[in-house]
């Protein structure tokens, strides 16, 4: 399947190499030409802009700092929208503001084309080994068509209705578990 992957990061660069060992064609962009050179090395094609990227895949993958990257990324003036084709879709891996999220599921319907927020856990190691949860919002049909992909990523892709809120309902517990474990062995 054609394949585009933006954002070759910590995070990123594994699941793109992941993707291109399951024996995927993929299509490369991140702002730093660099990180993608192992991809490119294993066949990988660079696109310079993430249009260019939309224009070359029936499928994108996003993995991104944060909101303000992927909002840019995805609507900017080189961004996905401009080169996405009815019926394509976005998986954005990011942990991203649901807002947002709901905001280009909107323009990219407009489109023709498809958004689903489908954001990580397991951190670094996870990504390189493949033992990530990966909490996809989104259409069931959608999910259903491109799980071979999230599986050669990660171990426990989930459909689960909303990644993004689940992504940061899951991020909330976890913080709020670490705070309370420091507090109660302070007082121990």
């Amino acid at each position: 399947m054609n394949v585009g992957f933006i954002g070759l990061g910590i995070m990123g660069a594994s699941m793109a190499s992941n993707l291109q060992a399951a024996g995927h064609a993929l299509f490369v962009h991140d702002v730093r030409k660099p990180a993608a050179a192992p991809h490119l090395a294993a066949g990988a094609v660079w696109k310079d802009t993430p249009r260019a990227v939309a224009e070359a895949a029936e499928v994108v993958f996003t993995s991104l700092p944060g909101p303000p990257e992927v909002e840019q990324v995805a609507a900017g003036p080189d961004g996905l929208l401009h080169g996405v084709r009815a019926g394509s879709a976005l998986f954005d891996l990011s942990t991203n503001a649901p807002a947002l999220v709901r905001r280009l599921d909107g323009v990219f319907a407009a489109r023709g084309a498809h958004v689903l927020d489908a954001p990580v856990s397991g951190g670094p190691v996870g990504a390189k080994t493949r033992r990530l949860a990966i909490w996809v919002g989104g259409e069931r049909a959608l999910y259903d068509r491109y799980r071979p992909l999230l599986e050669a990523m990660g171990d426990q892709p989930y459909p689960v209705g909303a990644g993004a809120v689940a992504k940061l309902v899951h991020n909330c517990a976890s913080f709020t578990i670490r705070a309370v474990l420091a507090e109660v062995f302070s007082m121990g």
